[in-house]
């Protein structure tokens, strides 16, 4: 058994790495095509310098597997740093995964303790439920499962039929409009706010989600009060790579928020059905959206009552350090 040899990457290794991530998720049954570009774009973070933040393990001078972290600081009630890697099938079992974890582990702890803030302190990684490989390798070091991420789809094939959303009293529902982005991520932070492992979007995080890989501000809307002010949002994505792996043409509710005082009212309900209506317009069969399953929000219980059913779910592992 060869020794897994760890250094720190370059933007050469990008195409090894894309290429690990391939064969890795579809070993893993994970129900996604990562295309180049959208990965790329992930790792193109000033949070994360390749020198200092990603590793990839090579054997015999092959590229078999990466670890990269992201720290993302909320500065408020705690300190969390995202782990994200991936190990190639025919290299697993041989300690390139452990090895990976290991640097990995070391590199969040010390991102979290450069803060000097005296907030509770997490290393995390979300993955795939169907990776076991991965989730047995957390076990194994010491993590401990805290949140389940259900992933919801629901086909369009009724939605010309179904009944318009009763009139939120004081609540228009418009397109995404130009030039109010800033707007919408001053409300959207607001939104999240009580949501666990929110981490306020910040003004190039945000410019990323909203008009990066997959973004799709077309099919996407907002609600306004009656002073024209931004008080729910829904933001969707489009990633057409997935239609053949799926079978299925779909659009993401990425980012839906709305601010407290206007929940309860139907805004969410209404800013879903606009979205739904908006996918079967552009000709899409599905739509798809993820859920935190203890959302206090009770988001889970409206998309339910609104035709989603459950798809896939990933699970959070944490480590308090």
């Amino acid at each position: 058994m060869s020794t897994p040899v760890l250094r720190p990457a370059t933007s050469d290794d990008l195409p090894a790495i894309h290429s690990v991530l391939l064969r890795a998720e579809a070993a893993d049954d994970v129900a996604r095509v990562m295309e180049f570009d959208e990965m790329c774009e992930e790792l193109d973070d000033a949070r994360i310098p390749f020198a200092t933040h990603v590793r990839v393990a090579e054997v015999h001078g092959d590229v078999v597997g990466y670890v990269y972290a992201l720290h993302l600081p909320s500065e408020v009630k705690e300190e969390r740093c995202y782990l994200f890697g991936n190990v190639d099938p025919a290299h697993r079992g041989l300690g390139v995964g452990r090895a990976l974890m290991t640097w990995g582990i070391g590199q969040a702890r010390s991102l979290l303790e450069s803060t000097g803030r005296d907030l509770p302190r997490h290393v995390r990684l979300q993955i795939s439920e169907s990776a076991t490989s991965a989730h047995a390798l957390m076990g194994a070091m010491g993590f401990g499962i805290v949140r389940y991420i259900d992933e919801l789809i629901r086909p369009l094939d009724d939605v010309a039929a179904m009944p318009a959303p009763a009139a939120v009293d004081g609540i228009t529902i418009v397109p995404w409009p130009d030039g109010r982005d800033e707007e919408i991520r001053r409300e959207k932070n607001d939104a999240f706010m009580d949501h666990w492992g929110s981490t306020p979007s910040s003004v190039e995080d945000w410019h990323a989600q909203v008009h990066g890989f997959g973004a799709r501000p077309d099919l996407s809307f907002v609600a306004l009060d009656d002073e024209d002010r931004v008080v729910a949002h829904a933001l969707n994505h489009r990633y057409e790579a997935d239609d053949e792996l799926l079978g299925r043409s779909e659009a993401w509710i990425d980012s839906l928020g709305t601010l407290e005082a206007w929940r309860g009212r139907g805004v969410a309900s209404a800013l879903i059905v606009r979205s739904l209506q908006a996918f079967a317009e552009a000709g899409l069969t599905h739509a798809a959206l993820a859920v935190d399953s203890e959302n206090p929000t009770g988001a889970s219980r409206l998309y339910r009552s609104l035709g989603f059913g459950p798809s896939t779910r990933s699970i959070v592992h944490d480590l308090a350090v």
